[in-house]
C-alpha cells in the first residue's frame, strides 16, 4: 500500500504553488506581446483561444490516458471518421442526429481501445496505432477518398461559430472540459484510481482495485472528449474529410509533455495540460502572424517538445554524467 499511497495527487495546501508551466506561459505571452505585432489584441487572443479550444478538449482525453500509463494515437483518425459519419447521416438524421452519430463513432473507437488494453492487456501504443489505421481507413472508404460537403445551415455551424453570452461556443466547451477534468482528477474516486493504476498497476490489482474497469472507463472518457472536439472541428470545416486532423494525437501528446506531464503514468494535473495547450496555441498563432512557413511552426513545436522532455529527464540525465572521484586527504594517501 505504500507504493499506492505515493501516487495520490497533491492537494491544495493553502499556498499558491503553480506548476512551472504557468511561468512558461506567462513568459511566452510577454515575449510574443512585445515582439509579434497584433498578438495581444483582443480579437487575436479570442481567435487564439477559439482555434486552440479543439486541441484543449482533445488534450483533456489524452491526459487521462497518459495518467493511466497509456498513450492515444487514434484521436486524429477518430475525428476524421466522425466528420464523415456526421455528414453522411445529415440527410436522414438531421443536424443533431448527425452530430450524435459522429460522436458515437468516436466513442466506439474509445470502447474498442479500452477493451483491448484493459481486458486483453495489449500494449496501448500498438492498440491505438492500429485503431488509427482502422478509423482512418474506414473514413476513407465511407467518403470514397474525397471530402463531402455538408449542406450549409446555421445549426450545423453553431458549435464552431456560435456564441453564448458573447463568448464563442468552442471556448466555453474547452473551459467546461478542463473544469470537468480537474473535478475528476482531484475530487472523485475514479480520478484517484487512475493515478494508482498508472503509478503501479500490479500493486493496484493486488490491493483489490478492479484495474480493467478503471482503464476502460478512462479510455471511454477520453473518447468522449475527442468526440466533443470532433463535433466542433466538423462544424468548423463544414464537411466530412477522411484526412481531417492528422496531427491531432501528436499535438495533444506534445501539449501534455510541454505542460510537464510525464509519459510514464501516475502523474498529471488539468492545469498542466491547460498550460501546454496555451503554449502550443501561442506558438502556432505567432507563426501565422509573422507569416512564417509551416515548417517553422513544426520546428518550433519540436524544439519545445524536446526541451520539455529533457527538463523532465534532467535528474536521470545528470546521473549519467561521469563523477570525478574525491581527492583523498594527505594522511590517507600516506
Amino acid at each position: 500500500m505504500m507504493a499506492l499511497t505515493g501516487a495520490r495527487p497533491r492537494r491544495f495546501s493553502g499556498r499558491f504553488n503553480p506548476p512551472a508551466a504557468v511561468w512558461v506561459v506567462l513568459l511566452l505571452f510577454c515575449v510574443f506581446a512585445l515582439a509579434v505585432p497584433r498578438f495581444a489584441s483582443v480579437g487575436n487572443l479570442e481567435n487564439l483561444l477559439r482555434v486552440g479550444s479543439i486541441l484543449g478538449i482533445a488534450a483533456c482525453g489524452q491526459t487521462i490516458v497518459l495518467i493511466l500509463g497509456g498513450i492515444e494515437f487514434s484521436f486524429g483518425a477518430s475525428a476524421a471518421l466522425a466528420s464523415v459519419v456526421t455528414v453522411l447521416a445529415l440527410p436522414s438524421a438531421g443536424v443533431t442526429g448527425g452530430f450524435a452519430a459522429g460522436a458515437a463513432s468516436v466513442l466506439l473507437v474509445g470502447l474498442v481501445n479500452g477493451t483491448l488494453v484493459a481486458r486483453f492487456s495489449l500494449p496501448p501504443f500498438l492498440v491505438t496505432l492500429g485503431m488509427l489505421m482502422v478509423a482512418g481507413g474506414g473514413a476513407a472508404v465511407l467518403a470514397g477518398g474525397l471530402p463531402i460537403d455538408a449542406p450549409p445551415s446555421d445549426a450545423f455551424s453553431w458549435p464552431a461559430r456560435g456564441r453564448i453570452a458573447g463568448i464563442p461556443v468552442p471556448i466555453l466547451a474547452a473551459a467546461a472540459s478542463f473544469a470537468l477534468l480537474h473535478l475528476l482528477l482531484a475530487h472523485t474516486r475514479a480520478g484517484r484510481l487512475w493515478y494508482l493504476v498508472g503509478a503501479n498497476g500490479t500493486a493496484a490489482r493486488l490491493s483489490g482495485i478492479t484495474v480493467w474497469r478503471s482503464v476502460l472507463a478512462g479510455y471511454l472518457l477520453a473518447g468522449a472528449f475527442c468526440a466533443l472536439a470532433a463535433v466542433i472541428l466538423t462544424s468548423r470545416v463544414a464537411s466530412g474529410q477522411p484526412g481531417l486532423a492528422p496531427n491531432l494525437p501528436f499535438e495533444t501528446i506534445a501539449a501534455c509533455a510541454v505542460g510537464g506531464i510525464p509519459l510514464a503514468g501516475g502523474q498529471g494535473r488539468a492545469v498542466q495540460t491547460l498550460c501546454g495547450v496555451l503554449v502550443i496555441a501561442m506558438l502556432n498563432n505567432a507563426v501565422v502572424l509573422l507569416n512564417l512557413p509551416v515548417a517553422y511552426q513544426q520546428l518550433m513545436i519540436a524544439a519545445v517538445i524536446l526541451g520539455a522532455v529533457m527538463l523532465q529527464q534532467a535528474p536521470r540525465l545528470l546521473l549519467l554524467l561521469p563523477v570525478r572521484p574525491a581527492r583523498q586527504p594527505e594522511e590517507d594517501r600516506s
